[in-house]
């Protein structure tokens, strides 16, 4: 007879995707398919946007084909007479008078292989060379949302949420968030995500589901990551992961269980800390220069703080809507797991107060309040507590309400995907020039988020219409047409499709060196893969390719005399 011991404790149990690990396997790769094709379905038609994106793209160009970090070919010479507020803070002199991004190596390494593959393409398909590399390598963006998507559903599923559930959430993510016009814009928000998402999952299969200490490392790699990306971001992110393995509870108690437990996360992160050391010596001849010039900080911290969450022109609540929802999964969520809860939102807190604090807090010319979004996957998936509501006689009206808030947050993100954000731009523009202020594309002079009359979400949603309007009725009533001699207005209206659908298969932009034919079989091998992994999802968590169970045998009854 085999006796417990009183200090025995039961074995965390761990959700299944599957019933076998080739399911499990073939169900990721559906997920991961399903999205990657449809965030390359809805590719923007613009492939130049700001220009972040570009250095970057340049950044990658250099390193695959020169071996070389710096710029070839940039030279960097401001007037003497430049106020410092000109100076462009994503470039900077470094090392032998050579101009170096002061963007860090993670998102142009992950675009190394989509330039190599567009350089070959190009080649033969006789494409033009430049827009080629710059669209294909545009496509880490879609390939990124997929990532997070895949990471964000594999933790949903961990935390019990089931996997009906938690693929209903990732579409909620994936459609109904501002992942969705994120990985669209290329920025390098949804890197920070996917790598944050990948060190909470870690820290959370240690210490909830005693999952062993190679999750730890797993942690660590996560927060390198976003180290690799923004140094600032994995700070936030290394808070939060630092609290909720301090917090009691989980494998390895006391004091030298929680040593052992960072030092096990910080060697996850070495390797990584010790390439951006080195980056940064290449560049700027030591190992902790960044390049940056700019003041960084000194923003009202409370009015910074307020404009990124509730202001008509920046607030994340009326970008990304779901987030109310959190009134009432956030309770039922921390009852469950209240360290994760707390490391969650202190998190939240700090990315919120730090970039408040950063001048530059709207992160402008951008689609709503980008400096948040690495962190807004994980105050998603504290939603599915909606998604499973116990009490009967509530749950048709939670259910309810969630609809409504979910299908008002998809059209936002839908206008953002589907009509160019240029055209909200020159909106605003024209909006302050009616006023009589004189547009300049300086960080610090915008002033137009806490105006309800000239929010970017109010203009883009009425952009939608304007759009839809002309695309029915077959006119042009709504064509922006700049006035005479507005040189801004004049060329947001030239350097961008303002006038047409921000989608690359409806823009005239392609037409002329892709062919009209190739790009409905682009479209139409697109259509095939979301067709294809979205019925095996469907099949998959509905319970179609379950086996049946065996019934009960038959016995046979005597019949009455």
């Amino acid at each position: 007879m085999q006796v417990q011991t009183a200090s025995a404790a039961p074995a965390a149990i761990v959700p299944r995707f599957a019933s076998s690990c080739a399911r499990a396997i073939a169900l990721l790769l559906a997920l991961f398919s399903f999205f990657f094709a449809a965030y390359i379905f809805t590719a923007s038609a613009d492939y130049f946007s700001t220009g972040d994106t570009t250095i970057r793209i340049e950044q990658a160009e250099n390193i695959l084909g020169r071996w070389g970090p710096d710029l070839n070919g940039w030279k960097l010479q401001y007037p003497n007479h430049l106020k410092k507020e000109y100076f462009d803070p994503r470039i900077s002199l470094g090392r032998g008078g050579k101009t170096y991004s002061t963007y860090l190596l993670g998102q142009p390494l992950l675009i190394i292989p989509f330039d190599y593959f567009s350089s070959q393409l190009a080649i033969h398909e006789r494409w033009p060379y430049g827009p080629t590399l710059l669209f294909f390598d545009r496509l880490v963006g879609p390939l990124l949302g997929a990532l997070v998507a895949l990471i964000f559903f594999v933790f949903a599923v961990r935390l019990g949420f089931g996997v009906r559930r938690s693929l209903l959430l990732t579409l909620i993510l994936g459609f109904a968030s501002s992942l969705w016009p994120d990985e669209q814009s290329v920025l390098e928000h949804t890197e920070v995500a996917f790598f944050l998402l990948v060190a909470f999952y870690g820290a959370y299969r240690f210490r909830e589901q005693e999952g062993g200490w190679q999750y730890l490392v797993l942690a660590g790699v996560g927060l390198g990551g976003d180290a690799f990306t923004r140094y600032q971001d994995a700070f936030l992110g290394g808070l939060g992961i630092g609290l909720y393995l301090l917090l009691p509870g989980g494998p390895w108690p006391g004091l030298m269980g929680r040593v052992r437990r960072f030092i096990l996360v910080g060697a996850g992160m070495l390797p990584f800390l010790v390439v951006d050391a080195w980056y940064n010596w290449v560049r700027f001849g030591k190992p902790l220069a960044s390049g940056h010039h700019e003041t960084v900080f000194g923003y009202a911290i409370w009015k910074g703080a307020l404009g990124l969450t509730v202001s008509p022109g920046k607030g994340i609540l009326w970008y990304c809507p779901i987030l109310f929802l959190l009134a009432l999964a956030g309770p039922r969520f921390a009852r469950r797991y209240s360290a994760l809860t707390v490391a969650i939102g202190f998190t939240a807190v700090a990315w919120i107060l730090l970039y408040g604090y950063v001048t530059y807090w709207h992160g402008d010319p951008a689609w709503g309040p980008r400096y948040l979004y690495g962190m807004l996957p994980l105050l998603i998936l504290p939603l599915g507590e909606v998604l499973n509501w116990p009490k009967q006689h509530a749950r048709s009206m939670v259910w309810s309400l969630t609809a409504v808030v979910v299908a008002i947050s998809f059209a936002i993100q839908f206008a953002a995907v589907t009509v160019s954000p240029w055209r909200t731009w020159y909106r605003v523009i024209a909006y302050e020039e009616s006023q009589g202020y004189k547009w300049q594309w300086i960080a610090a002079r915008y002033r137009y988020h806490w105006n309800i009359h000239e929010s970017p979400l109010v203009f883009q949603l009425h952009g939608l219409y304007q759009m839809a309007y002309d695309g029915i009725t077959h006119s042009s009533k709504y064509d922006l047409v700049p006035p005479d001699e507005d040189g801004i207005l004049d060329s947001l209206s030239t350097n961008y499709a303002i006038n047409q659908w921000n989608l690359w298969w409806k823009s005239d932009e392609f037409d002329w060196w892709m062919g009209r034919q190739k790009i409905v079989a682009g479209m139409t091998m697109l259509i095939a893969i979301m067709l294809a992994s979205g019925v095996y999802l469907v099949a998959e968590t509905s319970g179609l390719l379950e086996e049946p169970r065996a019934g009960k045998r038959l016995e046979l009854v005597p019949e009455a005399a």
